[in-house]
């Protein structure tokens, strides 16, 4: 049976090219382009969303999930923690968004959304064709009402289905609110890590549960298997979630950068008017002081009376006071504001060097990713080409292995014939014998023979077990430890992918004969 994948990931909230991409908000979608490369433009038009009450309709593109988020706190009154953060020059480190993928194996959910329909998977290819089944959106829908349940409707931001890709899946968008506050461990977590792993194991169990009457099942458990696997999808689907979480990071360390910014110009605007007004009370302070000087001259001289010159001295004190007063003011106000500026090109330059780490961050991650996405054009150019000279190694293969079983055939009738117990019990044991050699086997399904043996050697084990059962063999699987030994050459690797193909490819319940 296929398995099932559901994935949960939490963010410091969503990002414009996170909701662009969920979206397929793009005013032009180039099929050449490589920020496109990873999903098919001709199947665009098959995404849908599932909306309030189970509704499926199409994608809504006008209305961005960063503005569903805004307005879907607002209308409930909860506030962001990371924005006051952001505001404040801040890092948000607040998990406010869950990102949930769901989805199963790639045969099981492309049969699930398109049935019988053959969709060319290949880059570039022409699916226009290809209309959406009806099986997706029922279980789109199962999904949604599963999420709807036990996390709420209301938290539920998008839930977005997207079958452009090569595998089908949800991008469910859900924000964990417990009692009209956002908190991610009321939600998700728990109060110790056996707890928590119980906890996600319920889920998954509870999901396969749903899942199960559409032929996918529970995956084993990685904490006992070990398994850090993923397919090369998967792993681009980590690394365009990783470019849009980093994007969103980036984006929220610039909106760090222009308040630091905002504030270095507002606080270098009030330092330069502080030292300005300082610069003119000490200018009138010392105008008032030359001005006594020149009082006491004048009555020195005779020019001015005691009683004139005691009002005006009295007077211009009193401005010296308040002057000196206003000077002391402004400089402590230019004091805190010189440290403040300080502190805040500290912290500007320090969230420039975050910026600019982060940046090269997201355009290592974008490189990997179109690195990944030209080697797989490259790969899917070859593939044709790789497969011919491979089967063209297992057919010889395959012409050793007759070789050798014509000749114990040959063999094992000259025995009977010169025991002379040819008898119609024997001929039909005769009869069996080839049926279950080579011969026969290659007779009855020999190019399915090939086929699984070359899917063997290229390491795809799932997708070999699944078409030798799809082309009626028993169920024969390799075992866990299945992969070519180290000291095992090609031929040596490709025989026994050739003696598993033909294990595989038997139908369920022959005996296989015993030889000497």
């Amino acid at each position: 049976m296929a398995k099932q994948v559901f994935d949960v990931q939490p963010s410091h909230g969503i990002s414009a090219g996170q909701s662009n991409e969920h979206l397929r908000n793009y005013s032009v979608i180039d099929p050449q382009a490589k920020k496109y490369g990873y999903y098919d433009p001709t199947r665009v038009n098959l995404n849908f969303e599932v909306g309030k009450g189970g509704v499926v309709k199409p994608v809504n593109k006008n209305y961005s999930i960063v503005q569903r988020f805004k307005d879907n706190l607002c209308c409930r009154g909860i506030k962001d923690p990371n924005q006051e953060k952001i505001k404040k020059g801040l890092k948000p480190n607040r998990r406010t968004i869950a990102n949930i993928i769901l989805q199963g194996s790639r045969d099981r959910m492309l049969q699930l959304a398109f049935g019988g329909q053959q969709v060319n998977l290949t880059k570039g290819a022409d699916n226009s064709h290809i209309r959406r089944n009806e099986d997706i959106e029922n279980w789109a829908l199962d999904m949604y009402n599963y999420i709807a349940k036990k996390y709420g409707e209301e938290n539920i931001i998008a839930f977005v289905i997207h079958l452009d890709e090569k595998n089908p899946h949800v991008h469910c968008t859900l924000v964990p609110v417990v009692d009209n506050k956002i908190s991610w461990k009321k939600v998700f977590s728990a109060e110790n890590k056996i707890e928590g792993s119980k906890k996600w194991k319920a889920m998954h169990d509870e999901v396969a549960t749903i899942n199960k009457k559409w032929g996918l099942e529970r995956g084993e458990d990685i904490n006992v298997t070990g398994a850090k696997h993923r397919t090369s999808e998967e792993y681009w689907q980590y690394l365009r979630d990783k470019c849009n979480e980093l994007e969103a990071e980036t984006q929220d360390k610039q909106v760090s950068l222009d308040f630091l910014d905002k504030e270095c110009r507002r606080t270098d605007i009030k330092v330069k008017g502080l030292s300005r007004m300082l610069e003119n009370l000490t200018t009138r302070k010392n105008d008032i002081v030359e001005e006594i000087r020149q009082l006491e001259e004048d009555a020195n001289n005779g020019r001015l009376s005691v009683d004139e010159l005691q009002q005006k001295v009295r007077q211009l004190h009193q401005q010296l006071d308040e002057t000196e007063q206003k000077i002391k003011d402004k400089k402590e106000k230019l004091d805190k504001a010189t440290d403040q500026l300080d502190r805040i090109l500290d912290q500007k330059a320090n969230a420039q060097h975050k910026y600019d780490d982060l940046l090269r961050s997201v355009n290592r991650e974008k490189h990997t990713l179109e690195e990944l996405e030209e080697r797989n054009d490259v790969l899917e150019n070859a593939l044709p080409e790789i497969y011919s000279k491979l089967a063209q190694s297992v057919r010889a293969v395959a012409f050793t292995t007759l070789e050798n079983d014509c000749k114990q055939l040959c063999q094992d009738i000259a025995e009977w014939a010169d025991k002379n117990i040819l008898s119609p019990f024997k001929v039909e044991q005769l009869l069996d014998l080839v049926d279950s050699s080579l011969i026969g086997e290659l007779a009855a399904f020999g190019q399915h023979v090939v086929a699984v043996a070359g899917t063997l050697y290229l390491g795809n084990i799932s997708q070999a077990m699944t078409f030798a059962q799809s082309c009626g063999g028993g169920g024969n699987a390799p075992d866990n430890g299945w992969g070519r030994k180290p000291d095992e050459d090609d031929e040596a690797f490709l025989g026994r992918c050739f003696g598993m193909a033909r294990l595989m490819m038997r139908p369920s319940g022959k005996v296989q004969q015993r030889r000497r």
